[in-house]
């Protein structure tokens, strides 16, 4: 099993700050509170967090792959 540590921290966003009013994965719209993401690996739009799960394992395996064995032997942070 992997587990894929995600950033700790939220930062509050209002719609116009995106420039964006719906997910570009599953092109819902965003309402009430939604956590949001970007993908690292492409310039796909803003998505809901676990659009962006989905798409990184459909879409970017290999380069998922490349960068946890960049990192496998890392040392956790204290906060980890």
């Amino acid at each position: 099993m992997q587990l894929l540590w995600r950033e700790p921290w939220l930062k509050p966003l209002i719609d116009y700050d995106l420039d964006s009013e719906s997910c570009g994965f599953c092109k819902g719209k965003f309402n009430g509170l939604s956590f949001v993401t970007s993908c690292e690996f492409c310039r796909i739009d803003i998505m809901h967090d676990k659009c962006a799960n989905s798409h990184i394992l459909k879409s970017h395996m290999s380069e998922l792959e490349t960068k946890i064995g960049k990192h496998k032997d890392k040392p956790l942070h204290d906060f980890q």
